[in-house]
């Protein structure tokens, strides 16, 4: 099973792709996208689908994992990264790859077992089950690979208590 991950941002929108081989985890590639605020927000949002394309082509995607909107007390910043994740899930439609979507808390309750870990717990969870040195996935990068480690343990566990 190979997931991406996506921590969805229009300014810089991080991903992560992470396999899941004979139980072991393993993260094949991460990074950011960023984008400029020289651009229009629908040049923005085309730039970061484009460039989730290019990833769907280079790697063999089975599910994408995307971190949902919880709670966000600026609407004005809330509205473009709800655009952002609309744009992401319609075009992993459109490759007919299955998406998940995860509130910040579901991800941290997957990793640390804690709804309430720190951005820093959560990124030594990340480098701790990927074999990653610590800071080699940067911010938006590692909440991009927790989204798709969280994936992984809940699909897991799905097919653990199935009859």
């Amino acid at each position: 099973m190979q997931v991406l991950g996506i921590d969805p941002g229009i300014a810089a929108t991080g991903w992560g792709i992470v396999s899941l081989s004979s139980g072991k985890l393993t993260a094949r590639a991460s990074g950011t996208i960023s984008t400029t605020t020289e651009l229009p927000l629908e040049q923005r949002i085309i730039t970061i689908t484009n460039e989730i394309t290019a990833l769907f082509h280079q790697y063999r995607v089975d599910a994408l994992s995307i971190e949902d909107i919880f709670f966000l007390r600026n609407v004005s910043s809330a509205i473009p990264v709800a655009k952002v994740i609309g744009a992401v899930i319609h075009l992993t439609s459109l490759q007919g790859v299955p998406f998940f979507c995860y509130t910040p808390l579901q991800i941290k309750l997957a990793l640390t077992g804690m709804g309430k870990a720190s951005k820093s717990q959560v990124e030594q969870m990340v480098s701790f089950l990927l074999g990653l040195r610590e800071g080699e996935a940067l911010s938006h990068a590692s909440d991009a690979l927790a989204a798709a480690v969280c994936h992984i343990h809940t699909y897991q566990g799905n097919r653990s208590i199935q009859p």
